[in-house]
């Protein structure tokens, strides 16, 4: 995808006026909460954004990556990346100079997404880099707070800091003891397509081979999320999505299980997280709104592994008969490779990138052998419209 294209998708993109809050540093957020406001992400398939998915696309032979069976691997590239010339990064960390380039190349799209911060609100900007160098960690976050200070929105730059990979959306998001800013720009990236990802995958036996059955093809991916940190005393949103902790189910290896287990695991996660409230009287108080009878979308970390399509296309018909896995839904690894630590963040932006305003996605994740993890996003509708619905 040529840059001209990426910026006229953008132009099309409407940005919705958004409710004033509480600009001071604070740090009584609820930690269970997040507000979702908008999201952007670049991915081997194309850009994606509100209205914006491109189609998914095949695998392509590495020229330069192996499997140990000797043959060239398939793999899922980002072709259209800012060439950038960094020695300092290379000398640290290889790849952290190609996650430093996916930054940069989404840069502008993640500064357009701030026209959205109510006037003279702050922010903190926070990056997630599955990298070992610290001292290459400093020097990406530092070249990304400096593209913001050079922009209108730099004096509202609140704090910048690395945030680990691993664990909860939410403790990712959270500020330290002496406070934050309501406002979060998130940026995430990461990329397999180096011998030492690779082998981590043939590790786990999940790697995807040219010459072999089904498995993960080494992709990448950089994705920028706004988020605004939700208040014990907040006014009902009238936009975006609001988003709870994940429910997380372990149990035995998948692999050692049969189909009718692994649907039925998937089931009763299914139901935790979006319980069946047909018949019961709705309830108008945020916390308690009643979801939709099913979601708009679903987003799905991987169908290539094997059994996840049976497993996931059993249990969500079970669920939800007038459900299409295809139709419906996205599996990640399918539509542009297995993007590693880089998975969370883009599942939240192809998970907006078909909903309309009011409606409610599911994020399910099953490439984990013991353990699946289900995430909802929830739609912020006003009082106004909520009368309207009753």
């Amino acid at each position: 995808m040529s840059r001209s294209s990426i910026f006229d998708l953008l132009h099309q993109r409407h940005q919705e006026a958004v409710p004033v809050v509480e600009t001071t540093a604070r740090s009584d957020y609820l930690p269970d909460r997040l507000h979702l406001v908008d999201g952007v992400a670049l991915t081997p398939a194309g850009f994606v954004a509100r209205g914006v998915l491109p189609d998914a696309i095949p695998p392509e032979l590495s020229e330069s990556l192996h499997g140990p069976d000797g043959y060239r691997l398939l793999v899922h590239p980002i072709k259209d990346v800012m060439p950038l010339e960094d020695n300092r990064l290379k000398r640290l960390e290889h790849k952290a100079h190609r996650l430093n380039a996916l930054v940069q190349t989404l840069m502008v799209e993640a500064l357009i997404m701030l026209e959205a911060l109510p006037e003279g609100a702050g922010f903190d900007l926070i990056l997630t880099l599955p990298i070992r160098s610290s001292q290459a960690g400093d020097i990406i976050l530092a070249q990304a707070r400096e593209a913001i200070m050079e922009t209108q929105y730099g004096d509202r730059l609140e704090s910048a800091r690395l945030a680990p990979c691993q664990g909860e959306l939410h403790d990712q998001m959270a500020v330290p003891e002496e406070g934050g800013a309501a406002w979060a720009l998130w940026l995430s990236a990461d990329s397999l397509l180096n011998d030492d990802d690779v082998a981590r995958l043939e590790a786990r036996g999940v790697l995807g081979r040219s010459s072999k059955g089904p498995g993960l093809h080494p992709g990448e991916a950089v994705s920028a999320l706004l988020l605004q940190r939700v208040l014990p005393d907040h006014d009902a949103f009238d936009q975006g999505w609001m988003i709870e902790k994940a429910t997380t189910c372990r149990h035995e290896k998948r692999s050692e299980q049969r189909d009718y287990y692994r649907r039925e695991q998937l089931f009763a996660l299914l139901g935790q997280v979006w319980p069946d409230n047909t018949g019961t009287p709705p309830d108008t108080t945020e916390k308690n709104q009643a979801l939709p009878v099913a979601p708009a979308w679903l987003v799905v970390d991987s169908l290539t592994l094997p059994g996840r399509a049976v497993e996931a296309g059993g249990a969500l018909m079970a669920r939800w008969e007038m459900l299409d896995l295809i139709d419906d839904g996205i599996g990640v690894d399918i539509h542009g490779g297995w993007p590693g630590e880089a998975m969370s963040a883009l599942q939240l932006v192809l998970a907006t990138a078909r909903l309309k305003q009011h409606d409610c996605a599911l994020v399910l994740n099953i490439a984990d052998e013991m353990q699946s993890r289900a995430l909802v996003l929830r739609a912020c509708i006003g009082p106004t419209v909520m009368a309207d619905q009753l």
